[in-house]
């Protein structure tokens, strides 16, 4: 088994990526994007026999100006059969990144040396395309009322303005819901890196001209699968459904551009049951990630 360390263009990331179907947090533009921030970032590609069988994103950051640790959300990502053990005391014992230094990882199955941090977190992943049949009766139900509401639904690259209109709303979400996400400075720092692959869903009446914007939905494109984002519904839009309508809207979009999978995000039965039931309605199933650990 061999690995090699920074040594695989965007190109090849991106291929390799899309066989794994890989989430947001391992994806090329996702490391750029901390890097354009000033952090550090590297990446790892394991093969067995001249063939990759893992690959590995890493962010890091030097904590208290003493540690330098490196978090690799979501990742390795395994592209075949291979000793996961053996995978991750490789990227340990290899990582260019300087000591003193701490490597975390989200790992799914057990392995040696490894110190468990963060429980595990569950998040509702769907499988494009999507079928009306497949949708939850309720889920389904709501959605055609807001089909036959005279709603109208927009697909667009999302402008600077919305963007910055749309992440103050979430701020001030947070803040009345107490979630946190991901800070409005990466949003705007990939928006400015990659602005195509952030796509608006807008939903509308169409009493006027121009109408009123009901519900808006933000996903974020990263090869063949993509990441909701962010979301907004008034009061209005909620009694209408036109959250589901958005959804619905994106869902056939993406899947005609050769989007496979969708992340609406994480999920939590307990805290969020309402929310949770909603992302469920869609047809996505519930994926346990693994344990953040700290490997040593």
């Amino acid at each position: 088994m061999e690995i090699s360390w920074d040594q695989c263009g965007q190109a090849g990331w991106d291929y390799l990526s899309n066989l794994a179907r890989a989430p947001m947090q391992q994806r090329w533009d996702y490391g750029a994007t901390h890097a354009a921030l000033g952090g550090q970032v590297h990446r790892a590609v394991i093969t067995q026999n001249g063939a990759p069988v893992a690959l590995c994103q890493s962010i890091c950051r030097r904590f208290a100006g003493l540690l330098n640790t490196s978090l690799a959300t979501r990742g390795p990502l395994w592209l075949a059969p291979c000793d996961h053990p053996r995978v991750l005391a490789l990227i340990r014992r290899t990582s260019p990144m300087p000591h003193p230094r701490a490597q975390l990882f989200t790992a799914s199955d057990p392995a040696l040396r490894l110190i468990p941090m963060m429980t595990p977190t569950t998040n509702a992943q769907l499988t494009l395309p999507v079928a009306m049949e497949t949708l939850h009766g309720k889920w389904r139900n709501s959605l055609k009322k807001a089909m036959n509401s005279g709603l109208r639904t927009r697909h667009i690259t999302c402008p600077t303005k919305a963007l910055l209109s749309l992440l103050e709303t979430d701020h001030n979400q947070q803040g009345a819901k107490s979630y946190r996400a991901l800070p409005a400075a990466f949003t705007l720092k990939w928006h400015r890196k990659n602005p195509a692959s952030l796509r608006l869903i807008t939903v509308s009446t169409s009493g006027s001209i121009s109408g009123c914007t009901i519900a808006t939905a933000l996903f974020i494109l990263h090869g063949n699968t993509a990441t909701y984002h962010i979301s907004h519904t008034t009061d209005a839009g909620r009694k209408l459904s036109a959250g589901r309508l958005a959804l619905w809207r994106a869902f056939n979009d993406f899947a005609a551009q050769g989007v496979r999978q969708i992340d609406l995000g994480q999920i939590d039965t307990v805290n969020a049951s309402g929310l949770a039931r909603f992302k469920l309605g869609t047809g996505a199933t519930a994926q346990m990630n693994g344990t953040t650990v700290l490997a040593i």
